[in-house]
C-alpha cells in the first residue's frame, strides 16, 4: 500500500511535467526513487541546494527560468534558495561544510605535520552520499582563516540570492570569474563574528548554558592531556558542549531575519563541523593512541583569552573581556557566554 502511495505521487508530479524539466532535475529526481523515497518537499529542497551550487560555480540547465519560477508544494526553486541563503538552520540541514586544510590540522598526533588552510567548501548533503560524484558541484570559497572564507562564501549566495530577485540567470557572467557586482549592503551574510567555537542564540539562558560552558571548559584543560583517555574524554566533552549549543538554536528557532543573526550561519556549521571531526578524533585515538603525541605543556604565560576562560574569578574574566573589546578582539563574546555560568 507505502509503495502505491508514493507511485502514485511520481506519476503526479513526475510524468505530468517531465516534458518541462531539464536533464538535470531528471537525474536528481531519479536518483531520489531509486531509495524509494517519495515525491516530497524534502526533494525540492534538495533540488534547490544541488541548482544553487551549479549556479554558483557558473554554470546552468537548459530551462532556468522555467525551474526557478515553477510551484512545487506552495513555493518557487527561487523562493527555496533564497530561503537556504537567508536561514542559516535550514542551510545547514541540506549543506555540509568541510574545512580545506592540506595536510590534517590536528597537531596533536605524530602523523601531522604542519598544516595550511586553504578554504570552505560546501556540498549538498544527501547528494554527496547518494548521487554519482560527477553529477554533483561544491562550492568552494578561499580565505586566509576560517571567519573569511565563511564571509567569501555567504556572500556568493547572497550575490545569487540578488540575482534570483532581479530574473538575473546569467550566473556564468556572475560566477564563471570574479565579479564586483555583489551589493552587500542589502542584506550582510557572512561568516561568524567571533573567532570561538561555541555560539548561541541570545534567547538562551544561563542555566540552559551552565552545562555547555562546564563541558567546553573541561575540553579546553584536557584536549591535549599526555594521557590519552583524559584526551577521549575531553574529546566527549567538547561533543557534548557542541550538541547542547546547537540544540539551543533549534529550540529557539533558528536565526532571525536580521543582520545580526545572519552573521551567525557560518558559526553554526563550523560547530556541526566541529561536532564531526571531535568524533574522528576520537575514533583515531582508539585505533591508534601510539599516534598520540601532544605537546608538552610550556610554563609561558596563557594568552589572556584563555585565562578569562578558565578562571573563577568573575572580576578578572570581566577585566578581560573589557581589554577584548576595546582591541577589536571577538572572542569577548565567549567571555561574556562563560560569566553567565560564573
Amino acid at each position: 500500500m507505502k509503495m502505491k502511495k508514493i507511485l502514485t505521487e511520481w506519476r503526479k508530479f513526475v510524468i505530468t511535467e517531465a516534458i518541462e524539466k531539464s536533464n538535470f532535475e531528471k537525474i536528481i529526481e531519479d536518483a531520489w526513487a531509486r531509495d524509494g523515497r517519495p515525491y516530497n518537499e524534502e526533494l525540492a529542497y534538495v533540488k534547490a541546494a544541488l541548482h544553487a551550487s551549479t549556479y554558483m560555480n557558473g554554470s546552468g540547465t537548459t530551462n532556468e527560468k522555467e525551474y526557478l519560477n515553477r510551484v512545487e508544494f506552495g513555493k518557487t526553486a527561487t523562493e527555496r534558495i533564497q530561503e537556504l541563503n537567508r536561514n542559516g538552520s535550514l542551510f545547514a540541514e541540506y549543506f555540509d561544510a568541510d574545512e580545506v586544510y592540506h595536510p590534517a590540522e590536528d597537531k596533536r598526533f605524530k602523523d601531522t605535520r604542519e598544516n595550511k588552510f586553504k578554504g570552505v567548501g560546501i556540498t549538498q548533503s544527501w547528494a554527496k552520499h547518494n548521487m554519482n560524484p560527477s553529477r554533483i558541484t561544491g562550492v568552494f570559497a578561499q580565505g586566509n582563516d576560517e571567519a573569511e572564507a565563511y564571509r567569501n562564501l555567504f556572500s556568493k549566495f547572497e550575490q545569487l540570492d540578488q540575482m534570483l530577485s532581479s530574473g538575473d540567470y546569467d550566473f556564468l557572467s556572475a560566477f564563471g570569474r570574479q565579479t564586483g557586482r555583489t551589493n552587500m549592503d542589502v542584506r550582510h551574510s557572512g561568516g561568524a563574528a567571533s573567532t570561538g567555537l561555541l555560539i548561541t542564540p541570545s534567547e538562551a539562558t544561563d542555566a540552559e548554558q551552565e552545562q555547555m560552558m562546564e563541558d567546553y571548559l573541561f575540553y579546553m584543560q584536557n584536549s591535549t592531556n599526555p594521557n590519552v583517555d583524559i584526551a577521549i574524554e575531553a574529546e566527549s566533552k567538547l561533543q557534548s558542549a557542541i550538541n547542547i549549543a546547537l540544540n539551543l538554536w533549534k529550540k529557539y528557532g533558528g536565526f532571525k531575519d536580521s543582520a545580526d543573526e545572519q552573521v551567525n550561519k557560518g558559526a553554526y556549521l563550523r560547530m556541526k563541523k566541529a561536532l564531526s571531526r571531535s568524533k574522528k578524533t576520537v575514533k583515531k585515538l582508539l585505533k591508534s593512541p601510539d599516534l598520540y603525541e601532544p605537546e608538552t605543556p610550556t610554563e609561558e604565560p596563557q594568552d589572556e583569552y584563555q585565562i578569562a576562560m578558565t578562571t573563577k574569578d568573575k572580576a578578572e574574566a570581566a577585566r578581560i573581556l573589557k581589554n577584548l573589546q576595546r582591541a577589536g578582539d571577538k572572542r569577548w563574546r565567549d567571555i561574556r557566554t562563560r560569566m553567565r555560568s560564573m
